[in-house]
């Protein structure tokens, strides 16, 4: 029976910035784009061995591009990637610089020296997480990102701040670059304070971004803005 590699404590790796990730089953360490070294739960080394035979990486970023070893890359634009029978010691994903916060891409993976990996990736994925910041006198990107792969668009804005209001505009993309303000959004929707305001779609775009001023200049609030990007359908 073979053995299986993924993180120290099996959980997804978070918080990465965009460049590459990179998997050394050798030595069992993960390096993340900053030069940030963890931990797998086990490593070829320790084992005797010198290559693990398959594996399943999941990337929140459909642009993500994992290269196994030195002689497969793939570039297919899907969250999950599972590989049978094919012989590698390291892996690089490279994640593609599409995210405010730009640290906010997750990675799993599940490696294991059989040639068939016995880990099935579920079709259900998300990815979820927040940003805290305070509004200026300026309309700035708080969120943006490639949701391509996923089919729900969860994005809840919550105004923290004890009495100034702030203007929220959710926009869409389909190549990053040119935005378009979404339907109810093409006047600034006004959060008052210790109030929130909840955009839930299932139009599939390519991009969205949720972008937050003032209402009143130099009257500013704190705000935390939740995400949920659902993929539960579909290959």
């Amino acid at each position: 029976m073979g053995s299986l590699f993924t993180s120290a404590d099996g959980a997804e790796l978070d918080g990465l910035g965009a460049g590459e990730v990179f998997l050394d089953f050798i030595a069992g360490t993960v390096t993340a784009p900053d030069g940030t070294v963890s931990y797998m739960n086990k490593n070829l080394n320790d084992l005797g061995l010198n290559q693990c035979n398959s594996i399943g990486v999941w990337t929140s970023d459909a642009d993500s591009v994992i290269h196994i070893g030195s002689a497969l890359s793939l570039a297919d634009h899907q969250l999950a990637h599972v590989l049978n029978n094919i012989g590698f010691s390291s892996v690089r994903i490279t994640i593609p610089s599409n995210s405010t916060p730009a640290d906010s891409n997750q990675i799993f993976f599940q490696a294991s020296t059989d040639g068939w990996l016995g880990y099935s990736f579920p079709e259900i994925s998300h990815q979820r997480s927040e940003v805290s910041s305070t509004s200026t006198d300026t309309n700035t990107t708080i969120l943006s990102k490639h949701v391509g792969a996923y089919n729900q668009f969860l994005i809840t804005t919550h105004n923290t701040g004890g009495s100034n209001s702030i203007d929220l505009q959710i926009e869409f993309s389909e190549n990053g670059s040119d935005w378009f303000l979404d339907s109810g959004y093409t006047t600034s929707v006004t959060i008052g304070a210790n109030s929130y305001n909840a955009f839930a779609s299932e139009v599939e775009h390519h991009f969205y971004r949720a972008r937050v001023v003032s209402t009143s200049s130099g009257n500013h609030s704190a705000f935390t803005i939740h995400w949920n990007f659902v993929k539960d359908r579909g290959v």
